[in-house]
């Protein structure tokens, strides 16, 4: 294990609080990141330049989504049986493999379209004995049509939450979520300085499609990185947004 992983990992887990800690998390996180580290070498799972200060920011990033989705589900899901979160170009596992480790009851489902990452992803899983967590190679757009022809709807609809990071603009990764999203399942990812601007230009999308922004939260210590949840609203289009801009 990189001497540094553990280090960083200590410093990370404060994006979480503490009564919503797993006692093993993280000797979890230091498994993964640890295997990561390694396999990066061969697969391009995160940037090779300044990777340490890459992968102590993205897993800062998913914990804190991690708090704030622990928050949504003792608002909306208290008596409720655990989330189903599908994550969509999972690469190297950020923010699937994260949230699951930090909130252990999830079931979980990871997209990922290069056979190699996803491979490493089903090697994490196994490895860390990650429970109900699923690997499908492939797209998500092929994943919806396979279901068309076979008639098995295991993916369409299904997730309370739908994950993903780096994939393009706000309308760009909502219209990738939508299509698996349960009535008043939330969309989440990451954005930067032009989250105000995106969240503006997605809304006649938004509500062609009976979406919604829900909420919007500043990852500490960074000026300008964001959470953002977007939510499918019911058929009869009642639901509650919580974010008209971004929170200070």
């Amino acid at each position: 294990m990189d001497v540094q992983v553990p280090e960083l990992v200590s410093r990370a887990v404060e994006a979480l609080p503490a009564a919503h800690r797993p006692a093993d998390l993280e000797s979890l996180l230091c498994g993964y990141l640890s295997h990561l580290l390694e396999r990066n070498r061969e697969i391009n799972l995160v940037s090779r330049k300044d990777t340490l200060v890459h992968v102590e920011r993205f897993t800062f990033e998913c914990l804190f989504l991690a708090r704030v989705l622990y928050e949504e589900r003792g608002e909306r899901r208290a008596a409720a049986k655990p989330p189903k979160l599908l994550d969509i170009g999972s690469g190297g596992g950020f923010p699937g493999l994260v949230l699951k480790i930090a909130m252990p009851d999830l079931e979980l489902v990871l997209v990922e379209a290069t056979r190699k990452k996803a491979r490493f992803l089903a090697d994490v899983a196994a490895g860390l004995d990650l429970r109900q967590t699923k690997v499908l190679g492939g797209r998500t757009e092929d994943l919806l049509q396979v279901e068309k022809v076979s008639g098995v709807r295991e993916l369409g609809h299904r997730f309370d939450w739908v994950t993903c990071k780096a994939l393009g603009t706000l309308q760009n990764s909502a219209a990738l979520a939508e299509p698996f999203l349960a009535p008043h399942g939330v969309h989440w990812t990451f954005k930067g300085s032009a989250c105000r601007e995106e969240i503006e230009a997605a809304g006649g999308f938004f509500r062609q499609r009976g979406l919604a922004p829900r909420r919007v939260e500043r990852i500490p210590g960074a000026a300008d990185s964001y959470v953002v949840g977007v939510e499918r609203l019911s058929a009869s289009g009642a639901g509650r947004s919580r974010a008209s801009r971004p929170s200070r």
